[in-house]
């Protein structure tokens, strides 16, 4: 759809328009005061149909034991649950496994990002504290002329409350399987605020528990004629896993959805991330930085290799994100720099020898070490953004632009090439594993946003063309496997056309989005179990989104129509043959949701929940494929007093047998994550 060409040209064409729109627009506006919502770095897309906010409310009515279950309400977005909290997400996108997966979504915590540039966590969401947030907010599409990379399909942002208001309150979940969630949330006006929340279970699958503590402390002070605040999060997993089930249809079967033929997983990770933000507003202009500091630790069985070695990962970095906001009569600019620094460590470890798996596998993946390196990274970005100002028969045009460079040191703590860790040599050419010598790479990337948009008396409509990025990952860059000595690989890229209408009347609001987009350089594993980046895909989309309020009852419909193609031919490490204009497997045409509301009286509320996933092929070949579901879910609430609430909540009403994601492997079969039978909970909500 868009050559390489075509992008550079479309990038100094943005450039040309940024320098004309602000000759301008600047030499002949008042200053006015900035407003508190300006302040936000999504205020660009508020008015922009492919922006979407999921509600406080919305979060303690459903109280999500999985982010799954509140996702699904934003149209073109789909995150599939894996084993416990783990997942694959997808954003306008197919749902993305293996390389190129990891760190196509960026995640944002109060609109900083989660984990360095390079360092990716595909389950990332578990990090976060997406139970106590104050909204879940979500761009769908690039969003890296803004956000920098990883925003290539789109970006998630879990803002928590900036307000130190009095509170205190507590509450606590109970549900089968021993399941046990407890919040508790303390804060005085203008001092600080906690937040806690600590769950457990022993899992529906056998083998399959989890326990799981997220915590937060805010505060303010003052720096000198700044205002300042200071955030504190930290999150634990401890889980047991369950993999696949395999057969056709297995998801059928009431009894083998309980099984895990992994009962030695587990996944153990911790994060905590610290950071300051300091702001000061002096007539028209806005000042903030934001400095932070993150280090995470994560280790877990790579139960789905033969000879299940032990992965153990860590990192530790510090960055800086600087804003400066000028707010003119009728235009807005905001431009600053980023910049971040980043320690990374990680060790692949077999505790013993192979035995079970072909000859060849059992002589190429060998006991011991395979992988044991570290990587210091450097990441500067510039960004320039614009909105406002009048542009022909538009009521305002908008438009980022940003440049970033990202640099890895990566250094290898064990004998390079493909041997074994004490440097014999493995039969059939070599060992499975690897091992590049040191060396250094960059990765240089331009992203841009242009567009504009028209109010009507009653609706806004916008139009803009974006661009996003995302640069090799370290896992990708440095851990090779056979004859692979060595990578070459290119940032992948993105340029989507789209456009959309935001319609607002008394008692309907509506959001209508239309997109087309072609991504490049897509990463994958070849036959030769190379990871290139000869992948090209196309992606088409409409996206509906509906509230009605009807009396004391709001009805919520979100609707996505999509095709996910490859754009190439090639065959994969999974011996897979990938035919341009198929299908990309596990890419849905049909995904819907539709949530009614309604007040019963003044003390009770209900909501009815049905979801639909339809049906998909689960390779790229196309011949095999899930049927798709339905589900339905209850939830109830009443006020039995001032401050004090009760919670019932049924999911999956109709105890559907259903699979959580479906794929076919030529290795293994029909596989699934199975779907979860009816679940009963309920909930005491006390504020005191």
């Amino acid at each position: 759809m868009f050559t390489s060409r075509m992008k550079r040209f479309l990038i100094v064409g943005y450039c040309f328009v940024v320098i004309f729109f602000s000759e301008i627009t600047l030499s002949s506006t008042e200053e006015v005061v900035v407003v508190s919502k300006k302040i936000k770095s999504f205020s660009d897309w508020l008015d922009n149909s492919s922006y979407f906010s999921i509600s406080k409310d919305d979060l303690l009515r459903v109280d999500p034991q999985h982010p799954k279950e509140i996702f699904q309400r934003v149209p073109g977005v789909w995150i599939s649950r894996g084993s416990g909290q783990e997942h694959l997400t997808s954003i306008r996108s197919p749902v993305l496994t293996g390389p190129g997966a990891c760190g196509s979504f960026l995640l944002l915590e109060d609109s900083i990002p989660v984990r360095p540039k390079g360092f990716c966590n595909v389950n990332g969401l578990f990090e976060l504290f997406t139970e106590e947030a104050t909204a879940l907010e979500v761009i769908k599409g690039p969003a890296s002329a803004r956000f920098g990379g990883n925003a290539l399909h789109g970006v998630i942002n879990v803002v928590s409350s900036q307000q130190l208001s009095d509170e205190k309150r507590a509450m606590i979940n109970l549900g089968p399987n021993n399941y046990i969630n407890l919040r508790f949330s303390y804060g005085e006006k203008d001092k600080f605020k906690f937040k806690s929340y600590l769950s457990n279970t022993k899992g529906i699958r056998r083998d399959s528990g989890l326990s799981q503590q997220k915590f937060q402390i805010r505060t303010k002070f003052p720096i000198k004629n700044l205002s300042g605040q200071f955030n504190l999060i930290f999150s634990n997993l401890n889980q047991e896993t369950a993999g696949y089930i395999y057969g056709l249809q297995a998801y059928k079967d009431s009894k083998k959805i309980k099984t895990n033929n992994d009962p030695e997983a587990f996944r153990d990770a911790n994060s905590i991330r610290f950071n300051i933000k300091a702001e000061k507003k002096k007539n028209s202009n806005l000042f903030s930085i934001l400095s932070y500091l993150r280090k995470t630790n994560m280790e877990f069985l790579q139960h789905y290799l033969p000879g299940t070695p032990l992965e153990d990962n860590d990192h530790t970095s510090i960055g800086v994100i600087q804003n400066n906001i000028v707010d003119k009569k009728n235009h807005q600019l905001i431009y600053g720099v980023h910049l971040e620094l980043a320690k990374v460590n990680l060790f692949q470890f077999q505790l013993y020898d192979l035995t079970n798996s072909s000859p060849f596998n059992n002589a190429v993946r060998p006991k011991g070490f395979h992988y044991d390196y570290k990587v210091n990274t450097r990441m500067g970005a510039i960004f320039l953004g614009f909105k406002g100002g009048k542009f022909k028969n538009f009521s305002s045009a908008f438009g980022d632009i940003r440049l970033e460079t990202l640099h890895y040191d990566y250094k290898n703590r064990m004998i390079s090439g493909n041997t074994r860790d004490d440097g014999s040599q493995c039969s059939y050419g070599g060992c499975f594993y690897n091992r590049p010598k040191d060396r250094s790479d960059t990765y240089q990337d331009l992203s841009f946003r242009l567009g504009a948009d028209k109010n009507f008396d009653r609706a806004n409509f916008f139009i803009q063309i974006s661009s996003g990025f995302r640069p090799p990952q370290i896992n990708e860059v440095y851990r090779l496997q056979k004859n692979q000595f060595v990578t070459d690989l290119t940032s992948e890229e993105i340029v989507m056309l789209e456009s959309g209408l935001k319609l607002r009347f008394d008692y309907f609001n509506g959001k209508v989005s239309l997109y087309k987009s072609s991504k490049e350089n897509s990463i994958f594993r070849d036959a030769n179990n190379f990871t290139v980046d000869d992948g090209k895909s196309k992606h088409t989309g409409v996206e509906i989104f509906g509230s009605i309020q009807i009396a004391q009852s709001i009805l919520n419909l979100s609707l996505s129509f999509e095709e996910h193609k490859y754009n190439f031919s090639s065959s994969t490490s999974t011996k897979e043959q990938i035919v341009k204009g198929n299908y990309v497997d596990t890419s849905p045409k049909f995904k819907g949701n539709i949530s009614w509301t309604f007040n019963i009286n003044d003390s009770l509320l209900t909501e009815l929940e049905i979801e639909r996933m339809g049906s998909y092929f689960t390779d790229a070949a196309n011949k095999h494929k899930y049927e798709g579901h339905n589900l339905m879910h209850l939830r109830t609430s009443y006020t039995l007093e001032k401050g004090l609430r009760l919670y019932l909540r049924i999911n999956n009403l109709k105890d559907k047998l259903y699979a959580e994601r479906a794929d076919f492997n030529v290795f293994g079969g029909e596989r699934y994550f199975p779907g979860i039978s009816r679940q009963t909970f309920i909930g005491l909500e006390y504020n005191f």
